[in-house]
């Protein structure tokens, strides 16, 4: 079978670095759904650097509910625009009568459960009475929610 992508918005490339490549900030982001996300080789710093933390409970669970409104809104009212950056929000904007109806198609959220990290964004696996998701949801330093993917999981 193959796979069907949906894809609301992936930009979790700062701009700069988009520029800079040449490229849509989807091709300057890892591959969130098919391979983990790889390390890339980087020169040796200089200077001692600060340790990678990895995401902590409370950044999950900030992602979590924050994916479980994007969801209820679509299911219901409609998109709450005021959550998203501007780009993102305009991106949403074009597609939202496509997207609206395929997320209520889904059905009833039975579960949201956190997978792991994909780089400064988190992957979860949703559950809906009629369908398996996988979403990746990441914010800017603002706290609003920059990047916005997700695809059916394939049984």
């Amino acid at each position: 079978m193959k796979t069907t992508l949906i894809a609301v918005a992936l930009l979790l490339a700062p701009a700069s670095a988009i520029a800079q490549s040449g490229g849509a900030a989807a091709g300057a982001v890892p591959n969130s759904f098919d391979r983990p996300a790889q390390a890339q080789s980087q020169p040796a710093p200089s200077a001692p650097t600060a340790p990678v933390v990895a995401a902590t409970a409370p950044d999950i669970a900030r992602s979590e509910e924050a994916l479980r409104a994007v969801i209820a809104a679509a299911q219901g009212p409609g998109f709450d625009y005021s959550v998203f950056t501007d780009s993102l929000a305009a991106q949403i904007r074009q597609q939202a009568d496509q997207v609206a109806p395929l997320v209520k198609g889904f059905g009833a959220v039975k579960t949201v459960a956190f997978e792991r990290p994909e780089g400064e964004a988190h992957l979860f696996k949703v559950t809906f009475d009629n369908q398996v998701t996988e979403w990746v949801i990441g914010f800017d330093a603002d706290d609003k929610i920059a990047a916005l993917l997700f695809r059916p999981v394939e049984s």
